[in-house]
C-alpha cells in the first residue's frame, strides 16, 4: 500500500508540491516557536536560580504599606533552621552608555542592593556609600566601561553621576533577556527603592544543613502575617519560567496550519476526482472501499512525513532567525538545541496528522464511488448537498453571530462566537462564491467579452472547489482585518485626545518603566523659551467616608493655561491650599463649594492625613482631569506640560539638552499625536510578519488550484485555442479567475474580520470605532496581486500547449 502510495506521488510531484509545501510552513513555524521558546525558557530559568536562597519572603499584597524592615529581619534571624539572612532592596536603575544612549533593554534595568553571595567580583570592590556603584560585568562590557570610570545611573527620574568600582558576574534572570544590573550598598538601595522608609523589598533565607526549604518555608510562614508572601527556592525558579512568546507564535502557527488543511483537502478532492477512473479500476479488480480509502491515507502519511522532515529542518533555521530578530541586547547567547522531544513529537503529530485529517474526506469520497459511476465523467456535488450545507452554515453563522453581538455586553464571549462565526462563513463560501460570481458576469463579459464570461462560468463550474481555495484567503484576512480595527480605533482615540485633553505645546513623560522626578519640572522651567509649566502628578486620598480620591496635582499658578476647564462655581485661585473637581466627581460624593474632604494622604514618604475643602467645581471634557489639587513637592509627575510661545520644537530640542535624560520623551504636541499613530502602527506591522505565512499558505492554495484545474481543463483549453482563441486570450481567461476567487476570499474575510473587530471595539467603553479605509484597500490590492501571481505559471503552462496536443488529450 505505502509502495503504491509513492508511486502515486512520484507519479504526481508536481500536483503535491505545493500543498506539501503548505504544510512544511505549517510545520516550521510550530517548530520554530517551540525549539526559540524552550531556548528562552532554559536560558530564563538557568539566570533564576537565585545563589544559595532557599526562601524567599516578600511584602504582598499592599506593598505600599505594608514595612518589611530590621524588626522582621531580627524576627527571621530567630526562626529555627535559618543559617543567614540576606536583605534585598531593588528597584528601577538606568545605566547610560558613554554614548548618552540607555544600556540595555530599559524594562529589564535593575538596581539592587550589592550581596557577595549573589553576585562575586570579577574586578574591582564592593560599593559604599552613595557615589559608588558597582555593575554585570555584560552591561560594562556592552558599553565599555572600567572599574574607575565615572557613570551616569537614572534613579526615579534624577541622574546621578557615579563611580564604577566594581564588576561582577550577575545571576538574574533579567540579564538572559537583555537587562543590566546596577548595585549600591544596601544602605543607599534602600533609600532610593523603598517605597515605604525603611523597607526591604525581600529578604532571602539561607537554611541550615539538614533543613528542607519546606520545613524553613512552613516555619517562617507561622511566623509572620498574611500580608507576607513565602516562597521556596523551587517555587521561585517556576513561577516566572512561563514562557509567553511561544504561546503567542504557536497561536499563529495554529492560523497557519488551519489554512494548510483547507489547501491539503483541496489537492485531494481535485485528484480524486482526476483519478476517478484509477480508482475505479482498483475497484473493479476486486480492491475494497476499504482499500482505495487506506491507500489514499498512506499518500497523505507519505506526504505528511515528508513535510515533517522537511518542516522540522526549515524549523530549526527558522528558530536561529528568531535567536538573531529577537535576541537580547545585553546578554548571554540564547543556547539553541536543535532536536528536542517536545518539538519532535510537535513535528510528526502536526505534520503528519494535518496532512492525514485534511485528506480523510476526500479519501472517503474517492472510495464511496461505485466502479461504473466512476467510469463515466466527475458527478458534480447535487443541488440538494449544497443546499444542506447552505443550511448548516446559515445556523452556525447566525449562532456564532449572535453569541458575538452579545460580546459587547460581555468581552469574553467574543473569543467564543468569532471563531463560530468564521467557522460558518466558511461552511457558506459557496453559497458566497455563486452570489459574487453571479454579480460579477455582467461587468466582466461587458469589459472582457467572451474571456469574462468563460472565466465566470469557470469559476461557478465547481463552487466547492472555488469556496475552498477562496477559504485559504479568506482566514488569513479575516485575522488582519479583525485586529486592524480595534488597533486603528484606539490609535485614533490616543491621537483625538492628545489634540483635546490640554492645550500644552510640549508635552515631557518618560519611556516605559522610567519615572518623572519631580525636581524635573524646576528644571525645565529654567530652559530659555519656557513660559509655563505645569506637572500633572496622580495624587491618592483615602476618604475617611469610604473608598479613594485620586485627584492629579497641578501647578496652581498655571493650571488654567494648560487644562480646557470651565468653572461653574467656586475659582481656581483657591487650589494652592483646596480641592477642585468635576461636577461629576461632585454630584457622586453630595460636594459644593466649601464642603470638607478628610482622608489619608498615601505617599511613598508615608502616610499624612488630609482636610482639604472643594474651592472650585468644573465643567470637563470626558478625557479630561476629574479633580485637581495643588502638587505635592516630592510628588513624581505621570507628564510634565510646557507652554513654549512661538517656537515649541526649538524649545523641545533645548530641554532635551539641558536635562540630558535619556528616558525622557520631549514631543511637540504635533508630535504627541503622531507617536499615538506610530505604536499601533508597530504593532500591526509585527501581528502581520506572524500572519504572513497564513497568507502565503493562502496564496500557494491559488496557485495549487489553478495549475491543477489547468491540468484537468487542457482539452478545453485546446479547443478553446482551436476556435480562435489566442494565448495572451487564454492567460487572460485563467488570471480572470484567480482574481475571482481571490476576491472572494478578500471581500468575505475583510467583512468577517471587520465585524468582529467592531464588535471588539463597541465592547470598549468611550471607545469610537474607526475603520481605516486605506489599509483595507491596501488588502485588496495585495489581495488582486496574489490573485494575478497566482495565475502565471499555469496561463503560461496551458497556453504554451500545442493545440493539437490538447485536443487529443484525455484526463487522467
Amino acid at each position: 500500500m505505502f509502495r503504491l502510495a509513492f508511486r502515486s506521488i512520484l507519479a504526481h510531484k508536481a500536483r503535491y508540491l505545493l500543498p506539501t509545501l503548505g504544510v512544511v510552513l505549517g510545520v516550521a513555524f510550530v517548530v520554530g516557536s517551540l525549539l526559540y521558546g524552550d531556548a528562552v525558557k532554559t536560558s530564563i530559568e538557568r539566570a533564576q536560580a537565585r545563589a544559595q536562597a532557599d526562601v524567599a519572603v516578600e511584602v504582598t499584597p499592599d506593598r505600599y504599606s505594608t514595612p518589611m524592615g530590621d524588626d522582621v529581619l531580627q524576627q527571621l534571624q530567630g526562626v529555627q533552621g535559618v543559617a543567614q539572612v540576606r536583605p534585598i532592596a531593588d528597584g528601577r536603575a538606568f545605566l547610560v552608555g558613554k554614548d548618552g544612549a540607555l544600556v540595555g533593554l530599559p524594562d529589564r534595568a535593575v538596581g539592587v542592593s550589592y550581596d557577595p553571595a549573589r553576585f562575586p567580583l570579577r574586578a574591582g570592590k564592593a560599593p559604599s556609600g552613595p557615589g559608588e556603584v558597582a555593575i554585570d560585568e555584560l552591561a560594562a562590557k556592552k558599553a565599555g566601561f572600567q572599574v574607575g570610570d565615572t557613570v551616569s545611573v537614572i534613579v526615579k527620574g534624577v541622574v546621578r553621576q557615579v563611580k564604577l568600582v566594581g564588576v561582577f558576574a550577575g545571576d538574574d534572570a533579567r540579564l538572559a533577556a537583555g537587562g543590566t544590573l546596577v548595585a549600591f550598598d544596601l544602605k543607599t538601595a534602600v533609600e532610593q527603592f523603598a517605597h515605604v522608609p525603611g523597607s526591604y523589598s525581600a529578604i532571602d533565607l539561607v537554611a541550615a544543613p539538614g533543613v528542607s526549604q519546606n520545613t524553613l518555608a512552613t516555619g517562617v510562614t507561622a511566623m509572620l502575617p498574611k500580608t507576607f508572601d513565602v516562597k521556596t527556592g523551587a517555587q521561585l525558579n517556576t513561577s516566572h519560567s512561563d514562557n509567553k512568546i511561544t504561546e503567542i507564535l504557536l497561536i499563529f502557527a495554529a492560523v497557519a496550519l488551519f489554512v494548510a488543511v483547507f489547501l491539503v483537502a483541496n489537492t485531494f478532492t481535485m485528484l480524486a476526482a482526476a483519478r476517478a477512473r484509477e480508482n475505479a479500476l482498483l475497484r473493479a479488480v476486486g480492491a475494497s472501499r476499504k482499500y482505495v480509502l487506506r491507500t489514499v491515507l498512506a499518500e497523505a502519511t507519505v506526504l505528511g512525513l515528508i513535510a515533517t522532515v522537511l518542516g522540522y529542518l526549515l524549523g530549526i533555521g527558522a528558530a536561529f532567525l528568531l535567536n538573531r530578530g529577537f535576541a537580547v541586547v545585553n546578554g548571554p547567547s540564547v543556547p539553541l538545541q536543535v532536536f528536542s522531544v517536545g518539538a519532535v513529537c510537535a513535528a510528526v503529530g502536526v505534520g503528519i496528522g494535518v496532512t492525514t485529517i485534511a485528506a480523510y474526506l476526500p479519501a472517503r469520497r474517492a472510495a464511496a464511488i461505485p466502479p461504473i459511476a466512476a467510469l463515466r465523467t466527475g458527478i458534480a456535488p447535487t443541488a440538494k448537498s449544497l443546499r444542506r450545507r447552505n443550511i448548516i452554515g446559515l445556523v452556525v453563522t447566525l449562532l456564532g453571530a449572535a453569541v458575538t453581538a452579545a460580546g459587547i455586553q460581555t468581552e469574553d464571549l467574543i473569543y467564543l462566537g468569532a471563531p463560530v462565526t468564521m467557522l460558518g462563513l466558511i461552511i457558506l463560501t459557496p453559497w458566497f462564491s455563486l452570489g459574487l460570481t453571479k454579480i460579477l458576469r455582467g461587468p466582466l463579459t461587458r469589459l472582457s467579452g467572451m474571456r469574462g464570461t468563460l472565466a465566470v462560468e469557470n469559476t461557478r463550474r465547481n463552487p466547492r472547489r472555488t469556496a475552498a481555495t477562496a477559504a485559504t484567503l479568506m482566514i488569513g484576512l479575516s485575522v488582519c482585518a479583525a485586529v486592524t480595527v480595534p488597533i486603528a480605533s484606539v490609535a485614533a482615540a490616543d491621537a483625538k485626545k492628545s489634540a483635546t485633553v490640554d492645550k500644552a505645546d510640549i508635552e515631557v513623560t518618560t519611556i516605559d518603566w522610567a519615572d518623572l522626578s519631580a525636581s524635573t519640572v524646576a528644571a525645565i522651567a529654567k530652559v530659555p523659551g519656557v513660559q509655563a509649566v505645569t506637572p500633572l502628578a496622580p495624587v491618592a486620598i483615602q476618604l475617611d467616608t469610604d473608598g479613594y480620591l485620586n485627584p492629579t496635582g497641578v501647578d496652581p499658578k498655571n493650571v488654567k493655561d494648560f487644562l480646557p476647564l470651565t468653572v461653574k462655581q467656586g475659582s481656581l485661585d483657591q487650589l494652592a491650599s483646596g480641592l477642585a473637581v468635576s461636577e461629576q466627581v461632585a454630584a457622586k460624593h453630595g460636594w459644593t463649594i466649601g464642603s470638607e474632604v478628610s482622608g489619608t494622604f498615601k505617599a511613598s514618604s508615608g502616610d499624612s492625613p488630609a482636610s482639604l475643602p472643594i474651592v472650585a467645581i468644573y465643567e470637563v471634557p470626558e478625557s479630561g482631569e476629574q479633580a485637581l489639587i495643588a502638587a505635592p513637592k516630592d510628588a513624581s509627575p505621570q507628564k510634565i506640560l510646557v507652554k513654549a510661545g512661538q517656537d515649541p520644537p526649538s524649545v523641545s530640542k533645548a530641554i532635551q539638552h539641558a536635562l540630558a535624560n535619556p528616558t525622557l520623551v520631549v514631543q511637540t504636541k504635533a508630535e504627541v499625536a503622531e507617536a499615538a499613530g506610530s505604536k499601533a502602527a508597530v504593532f500591526l506591522n509585527i501581528l502581520y510578519a506572524l500572519l504572513s505565512v497564513s497568507v502565503l499558505i493562502g496564496a500557494l492554495g491559488v496557485v495549487n488550484t489553478m495549475t491543477m484545474s489547468t491540468l484537468e481543463r487542457v482539452r478545453e483549453i485546446g479547443l478553446l485555442r482551436a476556435v480562435g482563441l489566442g494565448r495572451k486570450q487564454v492567460g487572460s481567461v485563467l488570471r480572470l479567475e484567480s482574481v475571482i476567487i481571490a476576491m472572494l476570499g478578500a471581500l468575505v474575510g475583510l467583512v468577517a474580520g471587520c465585524a468582529l473587530g467592531a464588535v471588539a471595539v463597541l465592547s470598549q467603553d468611550k471607545l469610537t470605532l474607526v475603520l481605516p479605509w486605506e489599509r483595507l484597500g491596501i488588502f485588496v490590492l495585495v489581495t488582486v496581486a496574489i490573485g494575478i501571481l497566482a495565475s502565471l505559471w499555469p496561463a503560461r503552462k496551458a497556453a504554451q500547449t500545442p493545440i493539437l496536443t490538447a485536443i487529443h488529450a484525455d484526463t487522467e
